[in-house]
């Protein structure tokens, strides 16, 4: 099993009004008689050890094919629970994760809604960009995912070897990319056909926010990025980013500081790292930029000592650190009005 040593704990709750961490690892969870953990840098490596496993090796082929994948591939093999399989290989250093094989249909459902109660990382779906599949097999296939935020769907090719290859394509291409840098509409990706699907079928999967992708002005590109809930990607994956920096960055310096004084002082440099981290944030396009200061539209606040319970400060836990942000957002489409002069 493995587990994460950690003296850092980042909570993050995201207030709607109405409207390193590798962040673009992909994980394969696949049923087998031996559970276990390996990574994978090379297709090559893959087909070595799972060369009778078509859809596993049709969701690396789309991985490995796109040129700025992450920097590995992540095969998890589960015996029973998924679930089970999911808590013990969480630190594997993995942010999306598909299922292939006979139970995928279901244990993805389980994968998707353990996530979900994590607050982080996403399941991945592929599913085939078909006629049948959008008039007989939609509504049901939503249903299954009901109440379920973090599912992303993208719909490509086919045939179900297509779809999983466009699945591993698409996490390949755009998840490794600097998050915050880039909307998941609009992009291109590898090895994958655009939809001969029509237009009233592809915006009755936007509908039920499963995207696909499509030529457009001549240029072939993704048609969404969203997930089931209708969240954007790039706005969850910068959620995640945030937390998982500010928890690397606040270990590393409990881990190279001699020693941080529970004063003023020590709340300060913690104050400090955590500001950092959303200036970063900032830059990186994932956190709002104040257009009176220019500097990013985030607060941070800090307990002081005098205000920190006595019980905390015997056991040297600090939890007086808050903050909030506001995301950056992005452009999807654009109304123009114009006037003619006769």
């Amino acid at each position: 099993m493995s587990e994460t040593l950690s003296d850092i704990t980042v909570k993050l709750n995201v207030d709607q009004p109405s409207t390193p961490v590798n962040m673009g690892v992909l994980a394969i969870f696949t049923k087998g008689e031996t559970a276990g953990v390996k990574s994978y840098f090379t297709l090559g490596d893959v087909q070595e050890d799972f060369a009778q496993n078509t859809d596993l090796l049709a969701v690396a082929q789309g991985y490995f094919a796109q040129k700025y994948h992450g920097e590995k591939l992540v095969v998890i093999t589960y015996s029973e629970s998924i679930a089970a399989a999911t808590a013990a290989y969480y630190s594997e250093g993995w942010e999306f994760a598909t299922v292939v094989g006979e139970d995928a249909q279901t244990d993805v459902v389980t994968l998707a809604n353990y996530l979900d109660g994590q607050s982080e990382r996403f399941a991945v779906v592929g599913v085939p960009a078909t006629t049948d599949f959008v008039t007989n097999k939609l509504t049901e296939f939503i249903e299954r995912f009901e109440g379920v935020k973090r599912v992303i769907v993208f719909a490509s090719g086919k045939t179900e070897a297509k779809a999983l290859f466009g699945a591993g394509a698409l996490i390949g291409a755009l998840g490794n990319e600097q998050v915050g840098s880039i909307t998941w509409k609009f992009r291109q990706i590898g090895g994958v056909e655009t939809t001969d699907l029509s237009v009233t079928n592809i915006k009755k999967l936007h509908s039920n926010k499963i995207f696909t992708y499509v030529e457009k002005s001549g240029i072939q590109q993704t048609s969404e990025g969203f997930t089931l809930s209708g969240e954007f990607i790039d706005a969850l994956h910068g959620d995640d980013w945030i937390k998982a920096t500010i928890e690397t960055e606040l270990q590393k310096l409990l881990s190279t500081s001699r020693k941080i004084t529970f004063d003023a002082v020590g709340i300060a440099q913690i104050d400090a790292t955590v500001t950092t981290v959303l200036n970063q944030a900032t830059a990186n396009g994932i956190i709002l930029v104040n257009e009176e200061t220019g500097s990013g539209k985030f607060q941070v606040r800090t307990v002081s000592r005098a205000n920190t319970p006595q019980s905390d400060i015997a056991q040297r836990k600090y939890n007086g650190l808050s903050f909030n942000y506001t995301r950056s957002g992005a452009i999807h489409s654009v109304t123009v009005n114009g006037q003619i002069n006769l």
